[in-house]
């Protein structure tokens, strides 16, 4: 072996060795961060425009199918209707928005209209000036009648009018469901709740746009089983070689799922020579968005190096991790 391979096989093995600990220290910088945003309350916050940032924590999903319960939503029908997308929830949102309501007495009228049958503007026929009047007000929504208020009217007094009108809570639930493309669906639903009674509203319309996710270059590492099959070009011989790889870049529309991967470095071992062999693999493209029921299986070109010089050119399968 003259001394250039030999400088070759060692950059290769410290190379290697050094993305071995990029990883590692990636993956644990990731996790720090994940634990930290697991543990973190994102704090409701007012902009200008009146847009209100929500309130948003991480939480189990027995605790976030109870949220939704208790804000009057039956999760079991969402979840059935995302099955059949193929997707599952992924987060619960609620808005609440109340109205303080109002109660006056000894109200002025507002607008007055005359009597135009002089014969019985002296007459108190139906008793008006003896008993107070009440009305209740209800709006009908559906199936039901909303509470609105009350209005009274005291004919006898100069400002005859009283009024009371309900405190009102409006709520809005939304549920965020995702499938494995990353393509997300809402369900919302609207209701009102007026002196300790909910009521559901129809929603008319219901529109959810989202950005179609665009493919970009990413520094993402993650590691393959790695199998690679070919011939050395250093000797009239076959290669095999089973191992473990990691790529260090992504390009794709999503991280976990990308299309091509670039630059795996690897070691195996060369079965039909018996030794351990490193291996490179310059990029790879992803089958399995050609293939049902699969994911993250990545074919391309391979090279492995032995440290007696024996060079391989191999085509590469990996299955990610």
């Amino acid at each position: 072996m003259n001394w250039k391979t030999k400088v070759g096989i060692g950059a290769g093995v410290i190379g290697i060795i050094a993305a071995f600990c990029l990883l590692a220290k990636y993956q644990q910088d990731t996790i720090e961060k994940l634990e930290a945003l697991e543990k973190q309350v994102v704090s409701q916050k007012r902009l200008s425009d009146e847009t209100v940032r929500a309130e948003s924590s991480y939480v189990t999903k027995k605790d976030l199918e109870s949220f939704a319960k208790d804000n009057g939503v039956q999760f079991n029908e969402v979840k059935k209707d995302l099955k059949d997308l193929q997707a599952k929830v992924i987060g619960v949102s609620v808005v609440k928005v109340v109205s303080s309501g109002y109660v006056g007495s000894n109200l002025p009228s507002t607008t007055t209209t005359p009597n135009l049958d002089p014969q019985i503007s002296t007459v108190d026929l139906f008793g008006y000036l003896k008993n107070r009047q009440e009305f209740k007000l209800t709006e009908p929504i559906g199936s039901d009648n909303v509470p609105i208020g009350k209005v009274g009217f005291s004919a006898w007094k100069e400002h005859p009018w009283d009024l009371d009108i309900s405190s009102r809570e409006y709520s809005v639930v939304n549920i965020l469901g995702q499938d494995d493309r990353g393509r997300h669906y809402i369900y919302n639903k609207f209701s009102i709740e007026v002196d300790g009674q909910r009521y559901d509203l129809e929603i008319d319309q219901s529109k959810f746009v989202e950005e179609l996710p665009k493919s970009k270059f990413r520094f993402s590492p993650r590691l393959y089983v790695n199998f690679g099959g070919g011939a050395y070009f250093t000797e009239p011989s076959g290669a095999f070689v089973p191992g473990i790889q990691m790529s260090m870049w992504s390009y794709g529309r999503t991280r976990p799922d990308p299309d091509w991967t670039f630059v795996g470095l690897g070691a195996g071992y060369e079965v039909a020579q018996d030794r351990f062999v490193f291996t490179i693999n310059p990029l790879s493209y992803n089958v399995a968005h050609h293939i049902p029921f699969v994911n993250n299986i990545f074919v391309g070109p391979s090279v492995s190096a032995d440290l007696t010089g024996g060079l391989a050119v191999m085509l590469g399968l990996g299955v990610g991790l």
